[in-house]
């Protein structure tokens, strides 16, 4: 399927309206982070009384564990937004009790690949780090909305990509634009307005998270779909 540029537009323009009433989609990725944040805070204050690999240790599997909750209540909720207009906490604790150990299995495999991408980054003059990001950027919808394996979702990915190179590379541009926008805004507010402007800018960020799951999630249903 190739995509015009108003079918882009389309895309972008239906997940902003779909953020616009369905903002509940923004609230568990700031929850899980303060609860993330505050974990990681005791994790630490035991540094003290075990050793400091225990300590780092812990506070990965903490991070590991927010990071696949956070994925499956994102992509969750973006998935029925698109699917039924509106989306409910109940969507991402769906995705999350049936989807978890995918998620997981998923998150890791992208990790080992990423991380071969960017050892290759120098190589290959950053080439590698921008066909990670394309080809891999359907991942998790194909994982947690197209309730594919961790390798399938992998796979499948590649095959939306490929066969899309130019739509799915704009879209990982123009998010990733937003997304600098957005931390630029973010730590000017931050930084002129104290704490509230902390606040400000952690929402601002997962705004955009949220925004960017409500893309990739309604291009993959709609790169998808000939296919079946």
């Amino acid at each position: 399927m190739t995509q015009s540029a108003r079918d882009l537009e389309n895309t972008f323009e239906r997940a902003w309206n779909l953020l616009l009433h369905n903002w509940i989609i923004i609230v568990p990725g700031i929850v899980f982070g303060l609860v993330g944040s505050g974990l990681t805070s005791l994790v630490t204050s035991l540094g003290g009384y075990v050793s400091d690999t225990l300590v780092e240790i812990s506070a990965l599997i903490v991070w590991t564990v927010i990071a696949v909750v956070q994925l499956a209540y994102s992509t969750g909720m973006a998935g029925a937004a698109w699917a039924r207009e509106r989306a409910r906490l109940s969507d991402g604790w769906s995705a999350f009790t049936h989807r978890g150990l995918q998620i997981t299995l998923a998150m890791i495999a992208l990790m080992a690949l990423g991380i071969v991408a960017a050892a290759l980054a120098k190589l290959t003059f950053l080439i590698s780090l921008l066909a990670y990001m394309v080809f891999f950027i359907y991942t998790m919808a194909s994982v947690i909305i197209g309730e594919r394996g961790p390798l399938h979702g992998l796979g499948e990915s590649c095959r939306l990509a490929f066969r899309n190179v130019l739509p799915t590379l704009i879209v990982v541009v123009l998010i990733a634009l937003i997304a600098a926008a957005g931390g630029w805004l973010g730590s000017l507010v931050g930084g002129l307005a104290g704490p509230v402007g902390g606040a400000i800018a952690g929402l601002l960020q997962q705004a955009i998270v949220a925004y960017a799951s409500l893309v990739i999630v309604g291009e993959y249903a709609k790169l998808r779909r000939p296919a079946e």
